[in-house]
Formats: C-alpha cells, sequence, structure tokens
C-alpha cells in the first residue's frame, strides 16, 4: 500500500510539472509573439508565480516622433496566469529590486494579480544613447508604459491596476491622466502632487505637523548644528570622506552642510527614524546631536555621487514634477554658504530647466473632477504628505493617511479593519473575484 502511495505521489508530481512547463511554454511562446527579443527566466521563491522573466522592450526615445530613434526599456514580469487581472508597477527609478527572489507587491498579492515592474526611463537599464534630456518628459515616460500596457493586454486581457511609490506613485498618477482608459484602477503611494519647484505648502506643514514641542526640538537641533559648526561640520566632512563622498556640484564641503542641517528639517518627517520624545537635548552631548542629524539626513544627498546617480530625478523635479526648498528666514544669522537655497546645482553640465507649472495644475483639475477608481496612500508625518493629492468630493477616490506615518507607510501599515475595506474597494472596481 505504501509503495503504491509512492508512485501516485510520483504521477501526480510528474504531471504537475509536465502541466508547468506547458503552461511556461505557452507564456514564453506569447512574449515572442509580443516582438520582444530580449527574453530572460530568473528563480523566484514565490509560490504564487509560475514564471518570471526580464525582458526589454523597444521604446521610441520621443514618442511623438518616432524618427528620433530608439531605445531598450527593462520591463519585469512574474507571471500568475492569463485569466489572472494584471497590476503594472510604475516604477519612478530604476527596477532591480524587482529581480529580487522573494519580491513581491502587496496590491499584486491582494488581488492574487500577474505583476509588471516597469523600469523608469532614464535610470538603470533603461537609458537611451545619447542621453538626451528634453525627451525625458511625463508625455514620453507615461507613453511608455502605454506601450506596454498595449503589449500585454494582448496576454493579460482582465482588469489593470497601476501602482506605483513616491515618484513611481507621481508617475502612476500622470500616467492615469495621460491615458486614463489603460487601468481600471490606480493605487498611489506616499505620492505628491506639486505645484512649484519651492513649494511653499511644505513650510505649512512644517509648521503645523505633530505638536508644537517637538517642531521646537527639531528646530533648536538644526540651530545648534549651524551654532556649533565648528565642532559638526568637521564631523560631517569626516564622515562623508570615510565614505568616499565628494561635494564638488554644490559647491564644497561647507555648503553642503549647511544644505544638509536644512534637509534635516525635511528628512526628519519624510523618515520619522526617531520619535520626538528620543531626539537629543540641543547644546548637549556632540555625538547624540550629531547621530540625531545623521539618522535623519544621512550624508549623501547633496553629495557628487547620490547627484548623479539620481539626476534624472533632480531633472523631472525642475521640469515637470515640482519639489520643495527650505525656509532660512530661522536660520539667516548662521548661514554663511546658502543664502537662497535652489537644486540647480544637480542639473547636467550645460542644462537648464525652465519648471512648466501647468501641467501639474491640469492633472489636479482632472483627479478632482474625473480621477475616479484612485485609492492614494500617505503617512501622516511624511514631509512629503505637505503636498498630497487633494480628492475633492466629485470622485469616488479614497484617501488614506497613517496618523504618524512616515514615507515607508504601506497598506499593509493600516490596521487589518482599513486594509481589507481598501481591497474590497479595488476588487470592487477592477472586479476581481
Amino acid at each position: 500500500m505504501k509503495r503504491f502511495s509512492y508512485y501516485a505521489q510520483l504521477l501526480l508530481y510528474v504531471v504537475i510539472l509536465q502541466s508547468v512547463n506547458a503552461q511556461n511554454e505557452d507564456l514564453l511562446n506569447k512574449i515572442n509573439q509580443l516582438g520582444i527579443d530580449s527574453i530572460r527566466p530568473f528563480e523566484i521563491n514565490n509560490s504564487r508565480y509560475k514564471a518570471a522573466y526580464e525582458l526589454f522592450v523597444s521604446q521610441d526615445i520621443e514618442h511623438a516622433k518616432p524618427e528620433s530613434g530608439k531605445f531598450y526599456q527593462r520591463v519585469i514580469l512574474r507571471h500568475r496566469g492569463f485569466d489572472r487581472p494584471t497590476v503594472i508597477v510604475t516604477e519612478g527609478y530604476a527596477a532591480g529590486y524587482a529581480l529580487w527572489a522573494d519580491f513581491e507587491d502587496e496590491i499584486a498579492e491582494a488581488l492574487d494579480a500577474n505583476l509588471i515592474v516597469v523600469e523608469h526611463r532614464y535610470f538603470g537599464k533603461s537609458v537611451p544613447k545619447p542621453k538626451v534630456w528634453e525627451h525625458l518628459n511625463l508625455a514620453n515616460a507615461t507613453a511608455d508604459l502605454h506601450h506596454v500596457n498595449q503589449m500585454f493586454r494582448k496576454i493579460y486581457p482582465m482588469s489593470w491596476v497601476s501602482t506605483g511609490i513616491s515618484k513611481g506613485g507621481q508617475t502612476s498618477i500622470y500616467y492615469r491622466y495621460f491615458y486614463p482608459d489603460d487601468v481600471q484602477a490606480s493605487v498611489p503611494y506616499v505620492a505628491p502632487l506639486n505645484f512649484s519647484v519651492s513649494d511653499k505648502r511644505v513650510y505649512t506643514f512644517q509648521d503645523t505637523v505633530a505638536n508644537a514641542q517637538c517642531r521646537q526640538r527639531l528646530l533648536e537641533l538644526q540651530t545648534d548644528l549651524l551654532k556649533r559648526r565648528e565642532v559638526f561640520e568637521p564631523m560631517f566632512a569626516d564622515s562623508a570622506a570615510k565614505r568616499e563622498l565628494t561635494f564638488g556640484l554644490v559647491g564644497g564641503v561647507a555648503k553642503a552642510f549647511e544644505y544638509n542641517v536644512l534637509e534635516f528639517g525635511f528628512a526628519y518627517w519624510q523618515w520619522y527614524p526617531v520619535s520626538c520624545e528620543s531626539l537629543p537635548e540641543p547644546g548637549t552631548d556632540k555625538n547624540l546631536v550629531f547621530g540625531a542629524f545623521a539618522d535623519a539626513a544621512g550624508y549623501d544627498f547633496f553629495a557628487d555621487q547620490s547627484i548623479l546617480a539620481f539626476q534624472p530625478f533632480f531633472y523631472q523635479a525642475l521640469t515637470e514634477m515640482g519639489f520643495y526648498s527650505y525656509n532660512v528666514k530661522p536660520f539667516k544669522n548662521y548661514l554663511s554658504e546658502v543664502k537662497q537655497p535652489s537644486f540647480n546645482h544637480t542639473l547636467p553640465a550645460g542644462v537648464e530647466a525652465n519648471y512648466r507649472k501647468k501641467l501639474s495644475k491640469k492633472v489636479n483639475r482632472w483627479l478632482q473632477k474625473d480621477g475616479n477608481n484612485m485609492l492614494y496612500i500617505y503617512g501622516g508625518y511624511d514631509a512629503w504628505s505637505s503636498t498630497a493629492v487633494q480628492t475633492g468630493d466629485k470622485t469616488n477616490a479614497v484617501k488614506l493617511v497613517l496618523p504618524g506615518g512616515s514615507h515607508a507607510t504601506r497598506l499593509r501599515n493600516f490596521d487589518e479593519a482599513t486594509r481589507l475595506e481598501a481591497i474590497s474597494k479595488l476588487k470592487e472596481w477592477t472586479r476581481v473575484q
């Protein structure tokens, strides 16, 4: 009886293996029929998916002018089933993380969906050559996504949902604006909708977030760092040097230090690395004060290495997506290098940025009037929530704000009832069973 059971199990395993192989071969044939000539399988640990491929899709460098040439954009696919919905991640940066064996997206998991991660143009392995900066705009970036959507709809005809985090969340919002019918729902995470390169709503946020005692403590710590700069600037320079960071683009280590102190007032709320109660007393032990500063602001935001790695982000922020700046008034007696903050030092050499404010205003009006089936997720303490989308009352959009949440806020951080209600709403919008 045991021998029969063993052979029965073995036969079942062989049948399942043959079935899986047949499905994978069918998927591969379908992908090949889409005209994709660079296909590489990779291993995954998540048993929910049946297969996974790294693909390179040919895209127009300038979609309005196909004669401008082509480039290859990395697209990472995890296949669940042809009869399942598809989640498309509108990545704002590089997408190498999607090759991790254990990677999963919580929206794809909740909907038991296929997962397609699209690397943003000009990042990672999706960089045109030569790199013409004028072609890096939201019309082209969203047209990239539309092209991917139209290709893969041929094999995934069920409902589609777009989602993205931070800049990827912004991309998801703009994608929905340019191509409202590509997906049935969108889930932008911690996505700002900025109206200028120095959106003043950030200042209002910094003056009202949390409680007055906490805000005052942070302000006094920033002031302490500047007043005792003979102590803290060498500590900053030494720590940066150990990490082989340089500051030529911003204008030297002294200027980088001042910028970093100003950034402390934004980055602390963005990431909220320690509670207000855990912040050290200003004027006390230098290591405690510097530790709190470094934990929140880091060392590399104004370093050449970071700027060059994220230059496409800065270019997009200063031309279309908008950004923030710093209120220097509380520190004007202690700043010698930074008088009028600007991020122009992040631009490529010889490239000028003229911010086009009309697009974000148009998108804002569209979202409030026609932006249905949108699930926005924000952290209440995240400084980027200062420029969060305001949904209005003319759509069915849902906006969830996690009290005390940071830029790392995800749907899984909410209480179970809220999370399940949000998933239920997504299923209703997409008609997913």
